[in-house]
C-alpha cells in the first residue's frame, strides 16, 4: 500500500506478476489497429509501461540480490490511475487526441524513469511529409531498373514509324522488322494516289472557293463514289490516308474509301492541306471578281494562274474569315497571318513539311498512301514531286473525282510510266497520261474512262485560251494608247505590235502560250506576204476569234492508253535500246 499524501488517500497496488498475460495481447492489437506502428503515441507508452511494471519493484527503496535480479514485492498494487496522453503531434492527429490511456503507475517510475522521446522522423507530421514527398531511392537496383524502362522507352520510339501512334498504336507494341523495297514487282515501288474532291457547289457557281467550307453536289457524290470503284477495278490498295479538314475532301475520302471496301483504312486530316486561300475574292465569281473589286482582268488572272503572284488580302470583317472558326483555333498568329492570301508559293511553304515529315515517312515504312485534297494542293504536290517548272505548272488543271497514280523509287523519285515501270521493276502499267503534260515532265497517270479526261483536257484548254485573250487584248491596247498619245485611234502599227508580242514572248512564263504563238504567225504572214503595215483593231478581233476558235478542242495526241499493245512495243524497242548504249558505255569503259 502506498499513502497518497496530497489527497490523503492510500492505493493498494498489485504486482505485475499477477497480471495476466492476455492484458498485453489485447494492447498490442489495439496499437496495431490504430495507425499499425511501433512507435505509436497513443498505445506505445502503454506497453512499455506493462514492460517496466514486470520488472520493477513495488517501492521505491528496493534493493537488488546479489544476482541483480530485482526483488518482488507481494503486496497488491494500486489500481492505474487514468492519465490523458498530451497532444505531441500536429493537428492531423486529431484521432488521438480524445483517447485516455491507463498508465501503470509504481513507486519506481514515478519521477524516476521517463519515456523516450519520439524520433522526429516517426512524429505524425513527418509521416505525412513523407507521403506527399516520393522517396527517393539510391540503391544499384533501383538504378538499374530506372535505366532499363528509359531504355525499353527509348527503343520503343526509335524502332516505331512516326506514323505508329497516328495509326493508334502504343509504345509498348512490338517494332515491326524494317521495311525493305523489293527486287521487282509490285511492292518493288512506293504507291501514291493524289485525288481531288467532287464537284463542289461553288464548283458549279465558278466561285472563287478557297478556305470557305461547301458541300459536294450530287455529281459530286458520284464522282467520289466513282473514284472508289477506280481503285477497287485496278486493284489499288490503301494503307493511309490524309485529308484537309473542309467537307468536301472529308467526305470524298469516305465515300471513295468506302467504295472501295477500304473503310477501316486510318484517316489523317490536317489542315496543311487546305485549298489555296483566295483572299478577298473567297465568295466572288471568277468571271465578275474583276468589275466587283475593280482589279485589272489580266492581273486577276495572273493571281489565278501564276506561281507567285498573291490575291488581295482578307481582312477581319470579311464575310468568310475563317479565323474564328474552333478548327483553326491552334494556329499560331503568324500562321493566321499568312493564310490570309496565299500564292501557289505560299501554299507550297505551307504543304511541304507536311509532306515531307508525315506522308513520306508513312510511305517508306511500306505504307501505300492516298492524298484527298484540292486543286491548288495536287498542282503544288505535282510540281514538287515531277520538278515541273513555275511556267509550265501553271497550265495544269486537275480533275475532280478521277485518281492520280504515283509510282516512286527508293529515294522517292517518280517512276517513268512508259518504260521504267514495265521493263525495269516489271510492275503492270495502267492508266492514261497527257501527251502534253508527259512533255513538260509529268509522270503520273489518271485511273479514269478516255472520254472524260478528253472533256477536262478541253476545258483545261479553254480556261488557257480565256487568259491568253485577255494578253493579247491588253497588249494592244496598250500599243494603241502609246502610238496615239493617250486617246484610242483603233490602229496599230503591225511591226511594233509584232516586236511587242515577241519580246513577252521571250520569257518563260509566256513563252509555250498557244495562242500567242498563233496570233505571232499571223502578224508575221500580214507582213511578209501581204506586205501590211497597219491592223485596226476590228481586224485584229476577227483574227482573235480565228485563231481561238481554230485552236479549240483540237487536242494533239491528248492522251496514251499504257496498255496499248503498239506503245509497249514501242517502249520495249526503247528499252532495248538503252540497255545496248548501257552496254555498250561499260565496254568501253573497261
Amino acid at each position: 500500500k502506498i499513502h497518497d499524501g496530497g489527497s490523503g488517500t492510500t492505493h493498494s497496488i498489485m504486482s505485475s506478476c499477477y497480471r495476466p498475460a492476455r492484458q498485453i495481447i489485447v494492447a498490442q492489437q489495439k496499437r496495431s489497429s490504430c495507425c499499425g506502428d511501433s512507435y505509436c503515441n497513443v498505445w506505445g507508452p502503454m506497453l512499455r509501461s506493462i514492460g517496466r511494471s514486470r520488472t520493477m519493484t513495488s517501492s521505491s527503496g528496493a534493493s537488488s540480490n546479489d544476482a541483480g535480479d530485482p526483488k518482488w514485492d507481494p503486496t497488491p498494487p494500486l489500481p492505474p490511475p487514468t492519465t490523458p496522453i498530451p497532444d505531441r503531434s500536429s493537428s492531423e492527429s486529431t484521432p488521438h487526441q480524445a483517447l485516455s490511456v491507463p498508465v501503470r503507475v509504481s513507486a519506481t517510475n514515478v519521477g524516476v524513469h521517463k519515456r523516450k522521446p519520439t524520433p522526429i522522423n516517426r512524429t505524425p507530421r513527418a509521416k505525412a511529409a513523407a507521403q506527399m514527398k516520393p522517396i527517393i531511392t539510391t540503391t544499384t537496383e533501383s538504378l538499374m531498373q530506372t535505366q532499363e524502362q528509359q531504355q525499353q522507352q527509348n527503343s520503343y520510339s526509335n524502332n516505331h514509324s512516326p506514323t505508329h501512334f497516328v495509326r493508334g498504336g502504343t509504345p509498348c507494341d512490338p517494332a515491326p522488322a524494317p521495311f525493305r523495297l523489293a527486287d521487282y514487282g509490285e511492292e518493288s515501288v512506293h504507291t501514291l494516289i493524289l485525288l481531288r474532291h467532287g464537284e463542289s457547289e461553288w464548283n458549279r457557281q465558278n466561285r472563287y472557293t478557297g478556305w470557305c467550307d461547301v458541300d459536294l453536289t450530287d455529281r459530286g457524290r458520284q464522282e467520289a463514289r466513282a473514284a472508289g470503284r477506280l481503285l477497287m477495278e485496278n486493284g489499288i490498295e490503301i494503307d493511309h490516308a490524309f485529308t484537309s479538314v473542309l467537307k468536301r475532301a472529308s467526305f470524298t475520302t469516305n465515300m471513295a474509301l468506302n467504295m472501295a471496301n477500304q473503310h477501316w483504312v486510318q484517316v489523317t486530316k490536317t489542315w496543311r492541306l487546305n485549298e489555296r486561300h483566295y483572299g478577298s475574292l473567297q465568295g466572288y465569281n471568277k468571271d465578275t471578281a474583276y468589275e466587283e473589286l475593280g482589279i485589272d482582268q489580266e492581273l486577276l488572272m495572273e493571281m489565278r494562274r501564276s506561281y507567285n503572284t498573291p490575291p488581295p488580302r482578307m481582312e477581319d470583317d470579311h464575310k468568310y474569315w475563317h479565323g474564328n472558326y474552333r478548327r483553326y483555333q491552334n494556329l499560331s498568329k503568324e500562321q493566321l497571318e499568312a493564310s490570309r492570301g496565299e500564292s501557289l508559293k505560299d501554299t507550297a511553304d505551307r504543304i511541304m513539311p507536311f509532306f515531307k515529315n508525315i506522308i513520306v515517312p508513312s510511305m517508306q515504312t511500306g505504307n501505300k498512301c492516298m492524298i484527298v485534297s484540292h486543286a491548288n494542293t495536287i498542282r503544288t504536290l505535282i510540281k514538287q514531286i515531277d520538278g515541273i517548272t513555275d511556267e509550265d505548272i501553271k497550265g495544269m488543271s486537275i480533275p475532280t473525282g478521277i485518281p492520280l497514280l504515283y509510282r516512286l523509287d527508293k529515294n522517292m523519285k517518280p517512276v517513268d510510266p512508259n518504260v521504267e515501270l514495265e521493263f525495269r521493276y516489271m510492275v503492270e502499267p495502267k492508266g492514261f497520261t497527257f501527251a502534253t503534260s508527259r512533255a513538260h515532265g509529268f509522270h503520273g497517270v489518271y485511273l479514269g474512262d478516255v472520254e472524260r479526261l478528253q472533256e477536262i483536257q478541253k476545258k483545261r484548254d479553254a480556261t488557257n485560251r480565256d487568259w491568253q485573250r485577255i494578253i493579247l487584248r491588253n497588249l494592244a491596247r496598250a500599243l494603241d494608247e502609246e502610238q496615239s498619245g493617250g486617246v484610242l485611234s483603233g490602229v496599230l502599227e503591225l511591226r511594233q505590235f509584232w516586236w511587242k508580242l515577241n519580246h513577252k514572248m521571250q520569257t518563260k512564263e509566256f513563252g509555250n502560250m498557244l495562242l500567242l504563238e498563233r496570233m505571232k504567225e499571223q502578224l508575221e504572214h500580214l507582213m511578209h506576204h501581204r506586205r501590211q503595215q497597219f491592223l485596226t483593231m476590228n481586224a485584229f478581233e476577227s483574227i482573235l476569234n480565228k485563231v481561238h476558235l481554230d485552236n479549240e478542242g483540237k487536242l494533239v495526241e491528248p492522251f496514251q492508253c499504257l496498255k496499248d499493245e503498239e506503245a509497249r512495243r514501242e517502249r520495249q524497242r526503247q528499252w532495248h535500246e538503252s540497255l545496248a548504249l548501257d552496254l555498250e558505255e561499260e565496254c568501253l569503259i573497261k
